[in-house]
């Protein structure tokens, strides 16, 4: 899958939904206070290909100049890399995940991505960078809130550590879809 990126208005009602686009499904779960919660997974809806799903702040520059930033979910699977931003702005646009505007993006982690960088202060891991190998976007992961579960948990600990660990080739390899194993 090559790197796809676009404001989605998505009819809550209508969900589960998949998009060919983005090799993703959107559907509802129920956060910790019990609220629908819009999630993104790979496949159609809550697929069962292997992945982790990490609740972040994030800022994505297109190479058009687009800044789309804030909160929002980031999947990585052994294969690719799946994000949404739920809350915060496209340029001009207010994204809203409660009300079904986010924007959405996908690349293919050894095809599209070099390798992440980190940001570090003092020895403190404080970001992550990912850039696609052909400039259309660079990706900072500003903080790390989480893991989220399938069903919309969300379980507090998760680090910017711990997404750098899975974006390496051998916990990704781990994630074999073929196996169906972690």
């Amino acid at each position: 899958m090559t790197f796809a990126a676009d404001y989605l208005s998505l009819d809550l009602s209508a969900l589960p939904l998949a998009s060919p686009e983005f090799g993703a499904g959107f559907y509802l779960g129920t956060g910790n206070n019990r609220k629908p919660l819009l999630l993104v997974a790979p496949g159609a809806g809550n697929s069962v290909v292997p992945h982790v799903r990490y609740a972040a702040g994030l800022v994505l520059t297109l190479g058009d100049g687009t800044v789309v930033k804030e909160l929002g979910q980031l999947v990585v699977t052994s294969d690719r890399i799946i994000g949404i931003v739920t809350h915060g702005s496209a340029g001009q646009v207010r994204l809203d995940g409660a009300a079904g505007s986010v924007y959405a993006f996908t690349a293919g982690v050894d095809d599209d991505l070099q390798p992440a960088e980190v940001q570090a202060k003092r020895g403190k891991l404080t970001g992550l960078v990912v850039r696609s190998r052909d400039g259309q976007f660079e990706l900072h992961v500003t903080s790390v809130i989480g893991s989220l579960d399938d069903d919309g948990t969300l379980t507090f600990g998760a680090s910017l550590a711990d997404l750098l660990n899975s974006l390496t080739p051998e916990s990704r390899s781990l994630m074999n879809p073929y196996t169906g194993s972690f």
